[in-house]
């Protein structure tokens, strides 16, 4: 493959040798120990209640018959799971210090949702015990469970669990837009507090352990705490920057980029980063109303959206550049609410949270670098990209599109490149040229001794990663960025 002239900013350089450049800041072992701590703590937190629980009496007593060994590891799930619970509403507030632990929010998401999985199968896991343990003594004890009369603190943590499977079920499986899928997750914030009930009524080892008890408080205030501060008080404890819409113009039939002058205080951020943001927009709120009905052929279609527009929040990409007054970011029609935006209006008031990602070429020493954009994912390049004037970095860009009329920011991006030696700039069109590859890369450009950065699609992202990684190119190198969390 090649790439025509009209595809290319300029002539390619020559080949910058085969040293290995500048180290990045952070060395390989350091790195791998960066990238578990976050997971390392969570074990740890979820593994403290079985140690204080395992030492608050005989094992011996606990694993005598069948009763008692099932009651005991239904005991060991309940307090894995309900402590994963507890830490993944700490997680899912988006808190600056936890968002770092984990290297940031995209890798914390991430951990956020498997996390949320162990909390779920080992709660399930509880109630089989339980269940199994009733049953070595009778079906009809072990039936009386799932039965009325069982108890109001039995019933509740039955209702928390019911209530926890219809949430994660609505959030795997059903196709909610943004908004009702925002109210859906706070909803685990009121089943957590029905599950804390059933957990402190419960008769069991609390009462044999002090410590155990308190650890279980404090994690379950923290928790609280942490679902107050994000959910239910978050427009007023949640620092944001208040700004104004200067225009939104359109790149295509989908995309539109957003440029907004602060009213206060402007957002200081990395090039390469991301925010929260939501509008006041009455423009937007004549066409984005809670409750639509439309016609699909002999039927209505229902559209609900709790709470609109105010006050929610969704993730974009920054395209400007940190030392630019103003803040720009692009938005792709991906759902009502992005299809929406699109009759944005100068002066609509704009609240924005952030930054947020780990994903830029500044936090690099090494400025031999190779850039890899697939569709809308070009965002945080661009801003890199409008940041890299008077730098010496020696950058490729790769645009990968679906053709070329979908290589968006091409025409700025390849006019920047042609006026200085710091980037280079490549489209290359699926349709004409096929899908980037290492081998294209290494072929072009030269692999060996630069920092990689990719953004698009995950199948995208993990393909190039084992295609690199099999060529030899040192995992620490390669640094990524999840378009897909970028909704």
């Amino acid at each position: 493959m090649k790439f025509s002239p009209a595809r290319e900013a300029r002539p390619p350089r020559p080949t910058l040798g085969s040293s290995s450049g500048a180290m990045s800041r952070t060395s390989p072992y350091l790195l791998s120990l960066l990238r578990v701590r976050g997971p390392a703590a969570l074990v740890a937190l979820c593994g403290l209640p079985v140690l204080l629980w395992a030492n608050a009496l005989p094992l011996a007593d606990r694993f005598r018959d069948s009763t008692t060994t099932f009651a005991s590891l239904a005991v060991v799930c309940s307090l894995v799971g309900v402590t994963s619970f507890a830490l993944n509403l700490l997680l899912g507030a988006r808190i600056g210090f936890v968002n770092e632990l984990f290297g940031g929010l995209s890798r914390m998401y991430g951990v956020h949702q498997v996390n949320g999985r162990i909390a779920y199968v080992s709660l399930l896991a509880h109630i089989c015990l339980i269940a199994a343990s009733r049953a070595t003594i009778s079906m009809s004890d072990a039936l009386a469970l799932f039965l009325p009369g069982t108890g109001w603190t039995v019933g509740l943590g039955e209702l928390a669990f019911a209530g926890m499977t219809i949430a994660i079920g609505l959030t795997l499986f059903a196709n909610m837009n943004h908004e009702l899928f925002v109210y859906v997750q706070r909803s685990f914030g009121i089943i957590f507090v029905a599950a804390s009930f059933h957990v402190f009524l419960t008769p069991g080892t609390k009462a044999y352990s002090s410590l155990l008890t308190g650890y279980l408080a404090i994690l379950t205030c923290v928790a609280l705490a942490a679902f107050g501060y994000r959910s239910l008080f978050g427009s007023v404890l949640v620092r944001r920057h208040d700004y104004w819409v200067a225009r939104a113009e359109a790149l295509d039939s989908s995309v539109i980029e957003v440029t907004m002058t602060p009213k206060s205080d402007p957002l200081r951020f990395k090039p390469g980063q991301f925010v929260f943001l939501t509008f006041d927009s009455p423009a937007i709120e004549r066409i984005f109303h809670p409750v639509d009905m439309a016609s699909e052929g002999r039927s209505a279609v229902v559209s609900i959206r709790s709470g609109a527009v105010h006050n929610q929040f969704h993730p974009f990409s920054i395209t400007s550049a940190p030392d630019d007054p103003n803040l720009s970011v692009a938005v792709k029609a991906v759902g009502d609410y992005t299809t929406a935006m699109r009759v944005l209006e100068k002066g609509a008031s704009a609240r924005v949270e952030g930054p947020y990602g780990r994903f830029s070429h500044v936090d690099v020493d090494n400025r031999r670098q190779v850039w890899i954009a697939g569709g809308i994912g070009v965002t945080p390049f661009v801003s890199m990209a409008r940041s890299l004037k008077g730098s010496e970095h020696e950058v490729d860009l790769y645009l990968g599109t679906k053709s070329v009329e979908q290589a968006y920011f091409a025409e700025e991006l390849s006019a920047a490149a042609q006026t200085g030696e710091s980037l280079r700039v490549m489209v290359v069109p699926e349709d004409e040229a096929g899908f980037i590859t290492a081998e294209y890369l290494d072929k072009h450009s030269g692999l060996s001794g630069k920092d990689i950065f990719i953004c698009g699609p995950p199948a995208m992202i993990d393909n190039l990663r084992n295609q690199f990684h099999e060529r030899g190119v040192p995992d620490e190198r390669v640094h990524y960025e999840l378009f897909s969390f970028l909704k």
